[in-house]
């Protein structure tokens, strides 16, 4: 062979090497962003799973919030009561912290997706078709409304 007929195969070999270089190149990426992908998603999954654990044990919890409430307005102890206020308080932010939120009613106007209304007051000074009474309040877990908050509406 003369040296003229090896510099085209060097050149042919170098050209294939370096198109299996760029073949197992492209492989590695694709399996990269696979890798991405497949971590973004269980990433997601799991965050999805913490999200419905906290919102089942806020479920459970809006009974107890409810004999909290009712505890404070029974008590007549000023001392007593500040000290369980302050419990009740405590217990309301911890579950904030991880999602809760508690729906504001008295005074605005009345809504179905938010309100379930039980009847109608009159002499309240709340503009007709506002929430006059809250009988119980509503919850929310992110966007998701865990239980309407139960209301009298100020009549016409």
């Amino acid at each position: 062979m003369t040296q003229g007929t090896q510099k085209p195969l060097a050149q042919s070999d170098t050209n294939s090497l370096h198109q299996a270089l760029e073949e197992e190149k492209n492989r590695h990426l694709r399996t990269l962003a696979d890798f991405d992908n497949y971590r973004k998603r269980v990433e997601r999954e799991a965050r999805g799973y913490a999200d419905r654990g906290k919102k089942e044990l806020a479920m459970e919890m809006l009974p107890v919030l409810d004999n909290l409430e009712r505890a404070l307005a029974q008590l007549p102890d000023e001392k007593t009561h500040r000290g369980l206020a302050m419990v009740y308080r405590q217990f309301v932010d911890a579950l904030e912290k991880h999602g809760l939120e508690q729906l504001h009613s008295l005074g605005l106007p009345f809504n179905p997706e938010e309100h379930e209304g039980i009847g109608y007051v009159s002499g309240t000074g709340h503009f007709p078709g506002h929430v006059a009474e809250e009988m119980r309040r509503g919850y929310r877990f992110g966007k998701e409304l865990l239980r309407p908050a139960t209301v009298r509406v100020a009549a016409r």
